[in-house]
C-alpha cells in the first residue's frame, strides 16, 4: 500500500551541512505490528472465546453493539469465507502483513508490550470524562453488564478500530494523498473526520440498532475524532487499546 500505517513513527532527518542526522521522534516507543499483535492477542482471545461462549439468545441480543463485527463477517462472505473466526483472523493477518512490510526485525520490545496498556488505559481517560460529562445531560454511552458486555466491549475496540481507523483512514490517504496528489496531512485530517462520522452513523439504523439521537452521535462523532487522533499519532495498536479499555471502564463503573 502507498499508505504509510501508524503502526510505528518513521524518524525525521534533519540536514546539516552534507550529512543528514536522524532526530529522535516526538514520542518514543511506539509499538511495531509484532508488539501491536501481542498485545492485542490475548484481548482477541478473551473476546473470541466468552462470545463462543453466550447462548444463542445471549449473543443475538448484545452482539448488535459490535456491528463492526458482523460487517467484516458479512465482507468475507462475499468470498465465500464465512466462519466466525475470520475477523480475528483479519486482525492478526494485516498485523502480520504490516510487519513484513515493515522490513524491522521480528523480535518483541516487551518494553513496548507493557507500555501499550498503561498508554490505552491512559489515553483513555479523556473520553472517561467526556462520556461523564455528557451523562449529566442525559446523553452519554452506557452498556449492559456481565461478562458477555466485557467481551463485546473489547471486541468492538479492536473491530471498530480495524474498520474505521486503520482501513478507512488508510484508504483516504491511499486515494487522496496518492492517487489524487493532495496534501498528505489534509488528506489525514479528512480521514479523521469521515471515520468519526461515519464510527458514530454505523451506531444507528440502518446499519446499527440504537435509535438515532443527536446528542448521542455528537458524543460518538467526537469520541470517533479522539480515537483517529490516536490512531494516527500513536498507531492502530494504541487506538483498540484505548477503545476496549474505554468500554471496559464505562462497564465498571456503570
Amino acid at each position: 500500500m502507498g499508505v504509510r500505517l501508524r503502526f510505528e513513527r518513521p524518524t525525521r532527518t534533519t540536514c546539516r551541512g552534507s550529512a543528514m542526522r536522524p532526530t529522535r521522534p516526538p514520542w518514543p516507543g511506539l509499538a511495531k505490528p509484532l508488539e501491536a499483535l501481542v498485545f492485542l492477542l490475548p484481548l482477541i482471545v478473551f473476546s473470541e472465546v466468552v462470545s463462543v461462549g453466550l447462548s444463542s439468545e445471549a449473543l443475538s441480543a448484545s452482539s448488535g453493539r459490535v456491528v463492526s463485527f458482523h460487517l467484516l463477517r458479512i465482507f468475507f462472505g462475499l468470498f465465500g469465507s464465512t466462519g466466525i473466526l475470520m475477523p480475528a483472523l483479519a486482525v492478526v493477518g494485516i498485523l502480520l502483513g504490516a510487519q513484513v512490510a515493515s522490513r524491522r526485525p521480528w523480535k518483541v520490545r516487551w518494553s513496548a508490550v507493557v507500555l501499550l496498556p498503561v498508554e490505552a488505559v491512559g489515553l483513555a481517560l479523556p473520553l472517561i470524562l467526556l462520556n461523564h460529562w455528557v451523562q449529566l445531560a442525559g446523553v452519554g454511552d452506557s452498556v449492559a453488564d456481565g461478562l458477555g458486555a466485557a467481551a463485546l466491549g473489547v471486541g468492538a475496540g479492536i473491530y471498530e478500530e480495524l474498520i474505521f481507523r486503520l482501513v478507512l483512514i488508510s484508504i483516504v490517504v491511499v486515494i487522496g494523498s496518492d492517487l489524487l496528489g493532495r496534501p498528505r496531512d489534509w488528506t489525514l485530517v479528512a480521514g479523521v473526520l469521515l471515520s468519526a462520522l461515519l464510527f458514530a452513523a454505523h451506531h444507528h439504523p440502518p446499519v446499527g440498532a440504537d435509535p438515532f439521537d443527536a446528542g448521542r452521535f455528537v458524543f460518538r462523532t467526537l469520541a470517533g475524532g479522539y480515537l483517529g487522533g490516536v490512531f494516527v499519532l500513536r498507531g492502530y495498536g494504541s487506538a483498540a487499546g484505548t477503545h476496549a479499555a474505554y468500554n471496559l471502564v464505562v462497564l465498571w463503573l456503570s
